[in-house]
C-alpha cells in the first residue's frame, strides 16, 4: 500500500488573509472569505439604572437597538452575521465583521456608549428601554458558538 506523507502545509492561518499566522486559542482561521474576521460581543444592561432583565430580540425591528448598533459596528467594519442573546439580567449581541477598522475594543465601546441615538441620552431601545450608557465590547472570546 502506497503511504504519503505530507511535508508541509497546515491547519493555522494564511499570511494576508487572515489576521496573520497563529497557533493560539481564540484566533480566528478564515476559510473562504478573504479578509481577516474579528467577531464582537456587545453586552448592554436594559432598563433604567441598569436594573431589569432584557431580550434583544425584540428589538430586531426597525429603529429598534439592534439596528442602532450594527450602524455603529458598520462604520468601521463590513457585519457578516449577528445574533441576539439573553445573557441573565443583561442582554448580548455577537457580531462577526470583516475588514474591522475598530483600532480597539475600546474604541468600538466609546462610540456606542456615547451615542445620542434613540431618546438623545443613550436609551437606543424602540420597544424597550436598552441603555448604552453602560455598553462592554470584547473580542477576546473569538466565534465560540456555545
Amino acid at each position: 500500500m502506497a503511504v504519503f506523507t505530507r511535508i508541509n502545509g497546515d491547519a493555522a492561518g494564511v499570511v494576508q488573509v487572515d489576521a496573520g499566522r497563529a497557533f493560539a486559542n481564540a484566533s480566528i482561521i478564515n476559510t473562504g472569505i478573504a479578509a481577516p474576521l474579528t467577531a464582537y460581543k456587545v453586552t448592554i444592561v436594559p432598563g433604567a439604572g441598569g436594573g431589569g432583565a432584557g431580550n434583544l430580540a425584540a428589538e430586531l425591528t426597525t429603529g429598534g437597538a439592534v439596528e442602532t448598533i450594527l450602524r455603529i459596528v458598520s462604520g468601521n467594519a463590513t457585519v457578516l452575521a449577528y445574533q441576539t442573546d439573553a445573557a441573565g439580567a443583561n442582554s448580548q449581541l455577537s457580531v462577526v465583521v470583516e475588514r474591522s477598522g475598530w483600532s480597539s475594543d475600546t474604541v468600538l465601546q466609546s462610540a456606542l456608549r456615547q451615542t445620542t441615538a434613540g431618546d438623545g441620552a443613550g436609551n437606543i431601545g424602540a420597544l424597550a428601554n436598552c441603555w448604552v450608557g453602560a455598553a462592554t465590547v470584547s473580542s477576546t472570546g473569538g466565534i465560540k458558538l456555545a
